[in-house]
Formats: C-alpha cells, sequence, structure tokens
C-alpha cells in the first residue's frame, strides 16, 4: 500500500477551500487579488455595499504626475499625461458622482457636502530626489514630497490634488505601518496626510512591477478612483471617520471589481481602465467610455501597441522639466 503523504494532502486543501476576503489596508492594489463571493453579507439591508463614513472626498481631482528620479520607465514618461488627461475629463468620472458626501456617515455625523466630477491633469515633473534610498518607508516618501513642495519643486497642494508618483524598477517600498512590500504583497497604494500647518496632501504611489503598461494604467486607474471616493484610507477591515466610501470591510470603489477584466476609456486614445463599483446597482461598471476630446492625428489605437509615435521624438523629462496641463 503506498504511503499518503498527510502534510501534501493538507496544503493540497487549501487550494479548494474559499479564498479569503481581507480588505486591503490603505488603499493597496494587491498583488493576490480577493474574491468576493458574499456580497450579499456587504449588501446588508441597504442593499449598498459601499456606505459613507463621514470623511471628505476629492470633487474635482487636479492630478500632478510626479517622477521618483530619471530612471523611471521612459514609456511612463511618454504616455501617463495623455492617459491621464483622457481618462479624468471622460465619462469614467461620471460613474463616481454617486459618491457625493452631502448625506449623513454611518455613524451619524454631517457629511462634508461635496459633488463629484471631471477632474484634470495639471503637470508632471522629474525630481531629484534628496532620499536615495533603495528601500523606502511611506514616512520616507511623505517627507520627501513635503520638501519638494515646500522648495517649490512641486506645486503647493489644494483640496483637489493628487500627486500620483512613479518610481524606478529596484526601488522597494513598504507600505504604510509597515504594511508588505512593493510587488510582492501590493502593486501600488494610495494615502493622504496633513501638514505641520494643516495643508492635506493626497498622493499614489507607483512601484515598477514590470507591468506593462496597459497593467500600469489599469493599477493607476485604480488607485486614482479610489483616492478621488476615499482620499484618507486607514488600516484593517473596520472603516472609519476620516475615511470615506467602503464596504463595511474597507473595500474601496475599486478593490471590489479587481476580479474583473478592466474596462477602457476611448477618444484621442485608448486606454486601459479599473472598473468601479457602481453602488447604486450593486456591480462593477463595465463601460466603456469616452473621453471630452475629439479624435486627433493619434488616432484611437489600443495602447499595448504604441500609441504615441510623434511623443517618441520629444526630449525625456530633465528634473529641470515642469509641464503644465490645461
Amino acid at each position: 500500500m503506498k504511503k499518503v503523504n498527510f502534510l501534501s494532502l493538507f496544503f493540497l486543501s487549501l487550494l479548494f477551500l474559499p479564498r479569503l476576503t481581507l480588505a486591503a489596508p490603505y488603499g493597496e492594489y494587491r498583488v493576490t487579488p480577493r474574491q468576493f463571493e458574499d456580497l450579499g453579507v456587504l449588501r446588508g439591508n441597504s442593499g449598498q455595499v459601499l456606505k459613507y463614513y463621514g470623511g471628505p472626498v476629492i470633487s474635482h481631482v487636479k492630478v500632478f504626475i510626479v517622477y521618483w528620479g530619471d530612471q523611471v520607465g521612459t514609456e511612463l514618461q511618454l504616455k501617463l499625461a495623455p492617459f491621464y488627461r483622457s481618462i479624468l475629463d471622460s465619462s469614467y468620472m461620471d460613474v463616481l458622482a454617486q459618491y457625493k458626501t452631502d448625506i449623513p456617515a454611518v455613524d451619524g455625523r454631517k457629511g462634508t457636502g461635496q459633488t463629484i466630477g471631471h477632474g484634470r491633469l495639471i503637470g508632471q515633473k522629474m525630481i531629484e530626489p534628496r532620499n536615495q534610498a533603495a528601500t523606502l518607508t511611506d514616512r520616507m516618501i511623505q517627507k520627501e514630497l513635503s520638501a519638494q513642495i515646500a522648495s517649490g519643486v512641486l506645486p503647493s497642494p489644494d483640496a483637489n490634488t493628487l500627486y500620483m508618483v512613479y518610481f524606478p524598477r529596484g526601488v522597494r517600498i513598504k507600505g504604510p505601518g509597515g504594511s508588505g512590500g512593493s510587488c510582492e504583497t501590493f502593486d501600488a497604494y494610495h494615502d493622504g496626510f496633513k501638514t505641520s500647518h494643516g495643508d492635506a496632501i493626497f498622493y499614489g504611489v507607483m512601484p515598477d512591477c514590470g507591468l506593462d503598461f496597459a497593467g500600469a494604467t489599469e493599477v493607476s486607474s485604480h488607485e486614482t478612483i479610489e483616492a478621488v471616493t476615499d482620499p484618507f484610507p486607514t488600516p484593517g477591515n473596520h472603516p472609519s471617520y476620516p475615511q470615506a466610501w467602503n464596504s463595511i470591510r474597507g473595500d474601496e470603489v475599486a478593490d471590489l471589481c479587481q476580479m474583473r477584466p478592466p474596462s477602457y476609456v476611448s477618444g484621442s486614445v485608448t486606454s486601459v481602465v479599473a472598473r468601479p463599483w457602481n453602488n447604486s446597482i450593486g456591480t462593477c461598471a463595465k463601460g466603456p467610455w469616452t473621453d471630452g476630446t475629439t479624435l486627433s492625428a493619434f488616432g484611437s489605437s489600443a495602447i499595448h501597441a504604441n500609441l504615441f509615435p510623434i511623443l517618441n521624438t520629444l526630449p525625456a523629462l530633465t528634473p529641470n522639466t515642469l509641464w503644465e496641463g490645461r
């Protein structure tokens, strides 16, 4: 009789168990997506999955792209600006209009009275980071952003500013509170903090995990729409103020759709984007969405190809380059 390796059977049995549905702390885009077989539990009595916890949202997001040094991928430098210009002024953002804050929070506190509309790209900048460490903590990133803003390298924030920070390959990032590591447990995250003067700084942390450009834009859009609807994420599975829109386990607007195929924003370019949760009908919004521009000479090619051949003739960004969007 053949011997049975009970340890092997134990680990094999784990493959057939339902996957854990742990929430992503601090707005992380998880390397291993979570399945949501129990949406009925999340809906509760109201039928809605996302609930309002009393914090602010970003009404008309103004994205500023930050490149952490001169080793960030050239393709990102060439294509991120057209990508953001397309999605921020598109019907993709219209899905988020339902996450307004003119309602009482779950704990009864008064809402912030905000609505969500279209956004815009306001610029991009390659910085010379003072911190050249190969492993960065979230606190180090916050400190660097604060210093670059204080010195005038980056524009001063307001309630709508979102700094999306892109890192070169080889820079490892530990998440807020030391949670996990980039490209091991998360591909990206967003967060917010307040300066000593009381100014809120909202930002996205975008490591280079070797994704193609379509993958990078899906992750970027995921973090962007979650920052808009929940700019002050908190750790763990129990959301509370100052968070804005979350499930009862802390899932944000794109977390619930991470297992779904991405969708598209089409217009002057075609962009791959993460699908947002549509709370009003209780499902992931499908798209495709259209932007507010007319088709340009670039056409509407798939972003897996070289979307912007003309841009390839432009000089790469330098630390002295500051591009202002419309």
